[in-house]
């Protein structure tokens, strides 16, 4: 890594200003929940193929000085009447995880060839849960289950799956992680905003891209200004202590599920305006 000169200052004011950032305080806590979303994927080690793609694009506006990386209408798929909305947690379906369960089922011996063009169940296997077959491999973690929609209500099916969920830890011995668990709530929005959380991580990327140290201190010049009152601005011990392990926390995808679940308990939050919900308390 290398230290930060003059030029570094010069290369990233080409791009940066903390007054484009000033917007994320306008848009919805439904959008800044995606704009922190794309940030968590972005900062991510190992991203997958298709979300490397659209990190291409995320460092296109950001470092373009457009840090808003979703339009209105992007964020229209939780509303869509024409595609099945994924929430964290659970994972629909696809046709590729079809192909991985029927390439180990045979490998598994659970079909057998007759010869001809069939294949048929060993009759052992027939009524066996996949979530137990491959219980040390592909479902190690996970229960493999579908969800008959017009068996009952909403509030009936999932009281179903949240009873069913210690058992099914239990049989799974799989623990719910709590080391990262979040305290989200009213207060922590306020943070994010007050302490320039997205911008500070966009200008992490940046650093990390080009191989830059960037000191507590540089962060609070680049974030703060002389525009700004004395008491809003943060100075390199508040960055230090607070602002900064703030940023590495908001940027990973236990955060994120923390602030899903916060708007999903409190929905009547997510199309009002940042700068609203901050006047709001625990």
């Amino acid at each position: 890594m290398k230290n930060w000169t003059t030029d570094h200052t010069k290369e990233i004011k080409e791009w940066f200003s903390v007054g484009n950032y000033e917007i994320f305080e306008d848009l919805s806590l439904k959008a800044y929940y995606h704009e922190l979303w794309a940030r968590a994927i972005w900062h991510r080690p190992w991203p997958t193929e298709e979300e490397g793609r659209d990190l291409i694009q995320f460092g296109i506006k950001v470092f373009g000085g457009n840090p808003v990386l979703y339009n209105a209408d992007q964020l229209q798929y939780t509303d869509r009447d024409d595609l099945l909305y994924e929430p964290p947690h659970i994972h629909l379906t696809t046709t590729k995880r079809i192909a991985q369960l029927g390439i180990n089922s045979m490998v598994a011996g659970l079909f057998a060839w007759d010869g001809g063009q069939q294949y048929k169940i060993i009759p052992e296997y027939s009524d066996s849960f996949i979530s137990e077959i491959f219980k040390d491999s592909m479902t190690k973690n996970t229960v493999m289950l579908e969800i008959d929609l017009a068996s009952g209500t909403d509030e009936e099916i999932a009281e179903s799956i949240r009873t069913a969920l210690p058992q099914w830890r239990k049989i799974k011995a799989t623990e719910p992680d709590m080391s990262s668990v979040v305290r989200f709530g009213y207060g922590t929005i306020k943070k994010m905003i007050s302490y320039r959380i997205i911008a500070m991580l966009d200008i992490l990327m940046w650093s990390k891209i080009h191989k830059v140290r960037v000191s507590d201190d540089r962060l609070s010049r680049l974030l703060y200004t002389d525009d700004d009152n004395e008491d809003e601005t943060r100075l390199n011990h508040h960055i230090r202590d607070s602002d900064r392990p703030l940023a590495i926390k908001a940027a990973t995808i236990n955060f994120i599920r923390q602030f899903n679940y916060f708007l999903n308990k409190n929905p009547h939050l997510k199309d009002m305006k940042v700068s609203d919900v901050m006047k709001l308390n625990d």
